[in-house]
Order: structure tokens, then sequence, then C-alpha cells
């Protein structure tokens, strides 16, 4: 049986994500821009922590469509799963949906963002009771142009429940993005 502890796992995904955010400054870059009505549509792997010793890590994916508003702000959706089961503690999912706004702080090759989202969040513990309720989600990242259509990226996010702001304690989510945009 093997035996995880926090800080080793939180050392290896650290080591996992930084690989790939130095290759990606590697890849030749497409022609930068963004306008009304452009729509991306994305998914990546996500790693998700509440950052206590009592409680597992979780690993999951997460979906997104943005529909460009103006050339720096979109319209965003999204949702996620991620089961928590490495380390030790009980294990449970989380799960989220919501819709928000997206806004580009630059739009370059490498395109900055800011984003706030409001929605359903469910946490489903293995043992327990299921918490569910009006959530939030407030994200930094950054989407890499490979080409006009293909974008590479990451983002951190944290999720809170406002329906109850004391039984859900803070979580903070990692998030690889692969995105296919398509221009207006």
């Amino acid at each position: 049986m093997i035996k995880n502890s926090h800080h080793v796992t939180i050392h290896n995904v650290s080591r996992c994500l930084i690989i790939p955010a130095l290759l990606l400054a590697l890849l030749p870059a497409g022609p930068a821009g963004a306008e009304m009505w452009d729509l991306k549509l994305g998914i990546g792997p996500v790693y998700g922590s509440e950052f206590r010793t009592n409680r597992p890590d979780g690993l999951g994916f997460q979906a997104y469509c943005e529909l460009g508003l103006s050339d720096v702000l979109s319209l965003t959706a999204g949702g996620g799963y991620t089961g928590h089961f490495v380390g030790d503690g009980t294990g449970y999912s989380l799960s989220n949906l919501g819709i928000g706004l997206l806004y580009n702080i630059d739009v370059l090759v490498v395109v900055p963002f800011l984003s706030l989202r409001m929605g359903w969040l469910q946490k489903t513990p293995d043992q327990g009771e299921v918490l569910s309720g009006l959530g939030v989600s407030v994200a930094i990242g950054f989407d890499y142009l490979v080409t006009e259509t293909f974008t590479l990226g990451f983002a951190a996010e944290y999720h809170g429940m406002l329906t109850d702001i004391d039984a859900f304690p803070a979580y903070a989510a990692f998030t690889g993005r692969v995105g296919f945009r398509i221009p207006n």
C-alpha cells in the first residue's frame, strides 16, 4: 500500500504543472487578436485542494465555453468534477456549474485573464451529508495562442459556497486549459 503525504502530493503536482508551462513558452506563436462574438470551447484536467492535512486532494476535469462580447470581455460558462482521494481523510467529490464574465487583461499572444462565475456548487462526501448551494468562482489565468484557433493555458481558481460559507472551507483548483477558438 502506497501512503501519500500532503507535502509529496503538492510537490509532485507542482512539478507536473511547471514543466508543461515551460514547454508552452517554446511553442511558436500565432497571431493575436480577439473580436466580438468569438467563441472558445475548452476542456482541461483539474487538481483541487482545501489545503488541509485531514482532507484528501483531488483530480478531475473542467469544461468551459466563452463568447466574446468585445475584444476584452467575454461571457463565460463552465463546470467541472473533482474526485478527492489523494492523501489522508475521508474522500469526497466536488461538482460545479456556473456562468459569469471573463475579462482579458490584454490581448497578446499570451492572454492573461480574470474570471468571475456564479452558479451551483456541490460537495458530496463518501460518508455524510451532501452540501450544495449557490457558489462563486474567481479565477486568474492565461491562454497561449498557439494558432488562431488553438490555445493552451492555465488557471488558478477559488471556489466558495455563498449559501453556507461556514460549512464550506476555502477550495482552490488548478486547471490546465486546452481550447479551440472559433473567430467571428
